[in-house]
């Protein structure tokens, strides 16, 4: 009988330990959910983090795609590692993770990984995350190691291992991913290179287009702009002198030229602003501010900016279409007219009718020739001349006599200051107020105070009154390649 006890006793005994040591009752199980072709590197990581751990252990969860992982995430999980950095910002985006690291690529494929919000295990799970960013020289054989990158608001314990990232999404709805503190920006855009130096991000330029150093008042505000290397100009560039100058991005206006950029594995931002109305203007200020870290600026920008357009629209928005004068922006002698989409629509806020409204702009530059016959047909009553020598020609031609705005001497000359005032960038609200009160001169103005007041604000410098005088009246010298 006692001989019976005790073998029970011992199997029990036995049972009980092999339990134990099976199932590690004292072991915290950290619950990773990851791709289902990651599991080679997991199972390493997973092997290393637990020689290391004896009260904490490592369990995985696979998902075959980024619709699956995110009915998993509420299920108990802890970590998520994702194969796409979108996904992972999309989830970041929602409130599922506060952050994520990217911490490794293989096959073009980069792995990010974070503490899942609302984990069981936050702090076993982040000690999981930390011993991958410490030890590299784990998965260096199974994939490419890169520098960690970090999104959203890492954990402080984790920060001295990576390097800050974000993602912003370009006016293309792309995904782009950047440094947090950007420090080298390529511009080929002019009008972007004149809005991130209004942004006050002037010094962050290491190559800009080619129009923008060419700006006679430019120079003067801003002398810099005849020190920064020339890159290109939209999509003409060499991407191999680009990538010499060693951007954290390079702002672009066309989506064709992202592959371009692939190449060479420089992160792309396209912004083609030509395009826009105000309120995609608005939002390129938001994203431009965002890119290179000038947030606060950018909105106070687009405050002044929408301030402006708001107060004019309460008065010219009550102005019946058929009581509004027809406008025509003339440019070389005076048969080629502006067609841009803020062109149109700084005549329509400052109380007119363009003329050419129905004209689309061409793949270049919003530029359309037009024949004297359809100028008759139009008889604008106001025309808005490029510059002075636009003024003359029409003048001097004896075709244009008949015209209402050259009859009762309604042509006026566009003023310019780092560029033209009706270009997709903040002068053009100058040129809308300007517009306005030459359409209504009873009702708006413009004064000289106003415009030094913006150049002060937004270029830091205080324009002088031949200066304002030399504005007023066009004659400052932009040169554009083809025109």
């Amino acid at each position: 009988m006692k001989r019976g006890l005790a073998a029970l006793l011992i199997v029990l005994v036995t049972a009980a330990a092999y339990i134990m040591v099976y199932t590690k009752p004292w072991v915290i199980k950290v619950f990773v959910v990851c791709p289902d072709d990651a599991s080679d590197i997991l199972n390493r990581l997973k092997t290393g983090f637990e020689e290391g751990n004896w009260f904490t252990g490592v369990e995985f969860k696979t998902y075959a795609s980024g619709e699956s992982v995110r009915e998993v995430l509420g299920r108990g999980v802890d970590v998520a590692v994702l194969d796409d950095t979108y996904i992972a910002e999309e989830l970041r985006r929602y409130g599922y993770l506060d952050w994520f690291v990217e911490f490794a690529s293989r096959n073009g494929r980069t792995y990010s990984m974070a503490v899942v919000r609302g984990s069981t295990h936050p702090r076993e799970a982040l000690e999981f995350v930390g011993f991958i960013l410490r030890r590299p020289d784990i998965y260096a054989g199974l994939c490419t190691v890169i520098t960690p990158r970090g999104f959203g608001t890492i954990p402080e314990e984790l920060q001295p291992y990576i390097i800050k990232y974000k993602v912003v999404t370009d006016m293309v709805n792309r995904s782009v991913v950047i440094p947090e503190n950007v420090k080298r920006v390529v511009s080929l855009v002019p009008v972007v290179t004149i809005s991130i130096i209004m942004l006050g991000g002037g010094d962050l330029l290491v190559g800009v287009d080619r129009i923008s150093p060419t700006s006679e008042f430019l120079q003067i505000v801003y002398p810099r702009i005849k020190e920064v290397p020339v890159a290109g100009f939209l999509s003409e560039f060499d991407e191999e002198f680009i990538l010499s100058l060693s951007p954290d991005v390079v702002l672009i206006r066309d989506a064709l030229d992202v592959k371009r950029f692939e190449k060479i594995e420089i992160p792309a931002v396209v912004l083609p602003m030509a395009d826009f109305t105000y309120e995609g203007f608005y939002d390129s200020i938001r994203l431009l501010g965002n890119v290179i870290g000038r947030v606060d600026e950018a909105e106070e920008l687009i405050s002044y900016c929408k301030g402006i357009v708001e107060n004019m629209l309460k008065v010219t928005f009550e102005i019946p279409r058929g009581e509004r004068p027809r406008v025509y922006i003339a440019m070389d002698d005076g048969l080629t007219t502006h067609v841009s989409r803020i062109s149109k629509e700084i005549i329509w806020v400052a109380g007119g009718l363009c003329v050419a409204e129905n004209i689309t702009a061409p793949a270049g530059p919003p530029r359309v020739k037009v024949s004297m016959e359809t100028i008759i047909e139009w008889n604008p009553d106001v025309i808005i001349a490029w510059n002075p020598k636009v003024e003359k020609s029409i003048l001097a031609d004896p075709r244009w006599s008949t015209i209402n705005a050259v009859k009762n001497g309604r042509i006026y000359v566009l003023p310019r200051g780092v560029r033209e005032w009706v270009i997709p960038e903040a002068e053009s609200i100058l040129g809308a107020k300007w517009l306005a009160s030459k359409l209504y001169p009873d009702t708006f103005s413009l004064s000289r105070d106003e415009i030094r007041e913006f150049y002060s604000r937004f270029l830091n410098y205080t324009v002088s009154e031949e200066e304002i005088d030399k504005i007023l009246s066009g004659t400052y010298v932009t040169t554009i390649p083809g025109a």
